[in-house]
């Protein structure tokens, strides 16, 4: 799953890898304690670097629990909102990843508190639910 996460954020929005930390195969403390969670709960971790931010991403391996992530309307749910030149194109771009949901098309808001903002939602293959946003005009 940490793959398919990497490989889509590198392929689909130019970002580069600047390290990882895989799941550990002997009985080393990984920190989980620190999220306050089970101490034996392991995880593996990518940092990316993306348009000048860095984005972690982690797989975990919990001691209980769904793997599945929650809708974006439940508890626990999210989404990450993603800063690109062309919703449209970026869009066509990821239609072509396997297991790439379109969830909405682009929409242009003219009035209300984003004027000028295009956005569209797609689910990745993990299931997480990501924004393409571009805001054209009022200096943004």
């Amino acid at each position: 799953a940490l793959d398919t996460a990497v490989d889509f954020f590198v392929r689909g929005f130019g970002a580069r890898l600047q390290f990882r930390m895989d799941r550990p195969t002997d009985d080393a403390v990984m920190g989980a304690e620190r999220l306050g969670l089970a101490s034996h709960v392991q995880f593996a971790l990518a940092m990316l670097e993306l348009g000048g931010s860095r984005i972690e991403l982690l797989q975990w391996w919990p001691a209980h629990g769904s793997t599945t992530p929650p809708d974006a309307d439940l508890a626990g749910g999210s989404h990450v909102a993603l800063d690109v030149a062309d919703v449209a194109a970026a869009l066509k771009a990821l239609r072509s990843f396997e297991g790439v949901e379109v969830v909405g098309e682009p929409v242009t808001f003219a009035l209300g508190a984003t004027p000028g903002l295009t956005n569209a939602f797609v689910r990745t293959p993990w299931g997480a639910l990501i924004e393409l946003v571009t805001w054209q005009g009022a200096g943004h």
